[in-house]
């Protein structure tokens, strides 16, 4: 592993130090988890913005047009 420091503010830093005595984790290890999970969703929002890139307005219409004009089951309407 590599050291990285952090200035974080004082009540940033409190909440860490909670959070991470709550989990029974060291600060730094609460810090890694929850870089991993900022990580993670960031990935993931690139990921979706390429899929919704690649789509169109007319295939989605397509398989719109697919779904019966019915009135919805009882229990699924609005």
């Amino acid at each position: 592993m590599s050291a990285l420091l952090a200035e974080l503010p004082a009540d940033l830093r409190a909440g860490v130090a909670e959070a991470a005595s709550q989990r029974g984790v060291s600060e730094a290890d609460w810090l890694a988890e929850a870089a991993r999970e900022k990580l993670a969703a960031a990935r993931e929002l690139a990921y979706l913005a390429e899929r919704a890139a690649r789509g169109s307005r007319a295939a989605y219409d397509r398989v719109l047009d697919k779904v019966p004009a019915v009135p919805p089951e009882p229990g699924d309407e609005r």
